[in-house]
């Protein structure tokens, strides 16, 4: 089986389950162009920050705060 490679949604739901707490945006946003290696310009941020908004498994909690759903989370 091909494993596929991690979306910017998945390594916010790793990232905010590894902290077990909501995360500010700016926070995660910086971890996930971080595991990515990706630069942490404006450009590249908003991108990311698109990505995580569309995925139904993130929940904004308000403040600029971001959570996972754990309902909604698959256990390998």
């Amino acid at each position: 089986m091909i494993k596929r490679k991690k979306s910017e949604a998945d390594w916010a739901v790793e990232i905010l389950s590894a902290h077990s707490e909501p995360l500010h945006y700016q926070d995660l946003l910086k971890s996930i162009a971080g595991k990515m290696n990706k630069k942490d310009d404006p450009e590249t941020l908003n991108s990311i920050y698109t990505r995580i908004n569309l995925d139904n498994r993130l929940v904004y909690q308000g403040e600029g705060y971001w959570y996972y759903d754990t309902s909604r989370i698959q256990k390998e």
